[in-house]
């Protein structure tokens, strides 16, 4: 009614400690591989970008937690589980999906499944033969009782993650993607022993090299 106090909301927030992790991935490459082939640079950095995408999508669900692992929501504590048993996937799901609605009082927004547990229910059909997920002719929806599925093939097989992911899920990024070149350790130590002077130029045709011996050394 109007003039009527309004009710107060109140939060239950806990403290909580994560350890900051470095999702990585490197590749080891020779000068002449970069050299010898037009655009592999950009080829090699496109694949590590990939490959550091697999590494984080797996970690999110599967991660043990152990430094540098994050921990993944499969080995998370605490979260609900609903089994299967003799119930078909689809019916698993929905029970699944309704926990969440009930017991966490959330809205499931994202199913996470393996491909291959996706195809069984994709292929499920009537006994005379019409499939329930659509006609092979066409892509199909993927949803599963209104909600969205994502495909990954980190995801442990027979087993779905359903969650409010937009609203009870966080993964805190301090900054992006890093591609960093260096030289392996043996190389770097017989750079790092040549010694150069570089604030000038030196005239000499040695290359800032200081040291004769240096500008002398055996060919093998």
């Amino acid at each position: 009614a109007e003039g009527a106090e309004y009710p107060e909301a109140a939060f239950a927030l806990t403290e909580r400690t994560a350890t900051v992790e470095k999702v990585t991935v490197w590749l080891p490459v020779t000068d002449e591989q970069l050299e010898d082939v037009a655009g592999v640079q950009a080829y090699i950095d496109g694949r590590l970008r990939f490959a550091l995408q697999q590494r984080f999508d797996y970690q999110i669900l599967q991660g043990n937690g152990s430094t540098p692992n994050l921990l993944g929501v499969l080995n998370k504590s605490g979260i609900q589980t609903q089994e299967k048993g003799a119930d078909a996937a689809p019916d698993a799901i929905y029970k699944a999906i309704n926990k969440v609605r009930v017991t966490g009082r959330a809205f499931p927004n994202a199913v996470v499944i393996h491909p291959s547990d996706w195809q069984d229910i994709r292929l499920l059909s009537t006994t005379d033969g019409i499939y329930l997920w659509g006609h092979p002719s066409q892509a199909g929806p993927e949803t599963i009782w209104g909600v969205r599925v994502i495909l990954s093939d980190v995801a442990s097989e027979n087993t779905a993650v359903v969650g409010d992911f937009a609203n009870f899920s966080l993964c805190g990024l301090r900054r992006g993607i890093d591609v960093q070149v260096w030289l392996v350790p043996e190389a770097d130590s017989r750079l790092a022993a040549r010694r150069r002077t570089m604030a000038g130029p030196v005239g000499c045709g040695l290359c800032g090299i200081d040291s004769i011996d240096q500008a002398l050394r055996d060919v093998d």
